[in-house]
């Protein structure tokens, strides 16, 4: 599994990702969000109150009544004072299909997991386990489960699902042949898409992941998150600069220089030198490569 330091790493080249969303990266993960393009599986009626405050049963203060059937958009958006946001309708015990804001792009060595959000699972949604397939480009699509009595929402744009990478030991011959959004499997499933979203999301960009790459690239917040990840590793690399580390690399430095003048000390009084070559085949290979090592190891537990 990769680290937050590996993902970092392989950005603009093994893992491309449009938006990139700085706060979104965590310790082992990428969080992702949830687009306006979501369907649902199920049939019925929901009182909408504001918010993510959705009921199926009508009451006061109720802002809107909304029917959906099976394969329709389940997107409502926000009433007055909050136009501006946009709320995914989960009906009880369905199934609801979510594509990704982001767009995904990695090579053919590397592959992950997708894990449902603490979060979420604890209103009722069930754990998520579905994997990112290596060669991979496009929009993911998530199927989420509400398996609770109520009707439940998620505003659109926050995080609802985390992907964790992996390498893969060898890699795959050829690139993922999956459709971005999974739009393959639309009809099978009796969703109709209309030709603004489809278009949106076979943009002709999006199934290639060199272009996934130079889109990635061109943005601001990619630039500025590559800032944000050189000044953290400037700041990492000064935590190991204090006196007792000094002090320790001195003495090695110091130890490592006696040595060596020792060797060519006693190669001075014979007639074919062997001990700087010694020094430096057997001595600096093993013994000094251990004390350079058990250096190393002294400064990382005392940075």
């Amino acid at each position: 599994m990769l680290s937050r330091r590996d993902i970092e790493k392989e950005l603009g080249k093994g893992i491309n990702i449009v938006p990139v969303i700085r706060d979104n990266f965590k310790e082992n993960s990428i969080n992702l969000t949830a687009s306006k393009n979501a369907w649902t599986m199920g049939t019925g009626t929901v009182y909408w109150y504001g918010g993510t405050d959705v009921r199926v049963t009508d009451g006061e203060g109720r802002r809107a009544i909304k029917t959906f059937s099976k394969g329709s958009k389940c997107v409502i958006k926000g009433a007055k004072g909050e136009t501006k946001n946009q709320y995914i309708i989960l009906l009880p015990h369905s199934t609801t299909l979510i594509e990704t804001t982001e767009v995904l792009g990695v090579a053919n060595n590397i592959g992950g997991a997708l894990h449902s959000k603490v979060g979420l699972v604890s209103k009722g949604i069930g754990h998520i386990g579905t994997m990112l397939g290596p060669g991979y480009c496009g929009h993911l699509l998530i199927a989420l489960h509400n398996i609770t009595d109520d009707a439940l929402a998620i505003k659109v744009g926050s995080t609802f699902v985390s992907l964790a990478f992996d390498y893969l030991t060898t890699q795959v011959a050829r690139t993922s042949s999956t459709t971005s959004g999974h739009l393959d499997k639309f009809p099978e499933l009796g969703i109709e898409v209309d030709e603004e979203t489809r278009s949106f999301l076979t943009a002709d960009w999006k199934p290639n992941i060199d272009d996934i790459r130079e889109k990635m690239c061109e943005s601001d917040t990619y630039n500025n998150y590559k800032k944000h990840i050189r000044a953290n590793t400037w700041k990492e690399f000064k935590k190991y600069i204090n006196k007792r580390n000094l002090i320790a690399i001195l003495v090695v430095a110091v130890a490592i220089t006696l040595l060596y003048r020792s060797a060519v000390r006693l190669d001075n009084g014979l007639a074919q030198p062997v001990w700087v070559d010694r020094f430096w085949n057997i001595g600096f290979s093993g013994v000094l490569g251990s004390l350079v090592i058990a250096l190393w190891n002294f400064i990382k537990d005392k940075k």
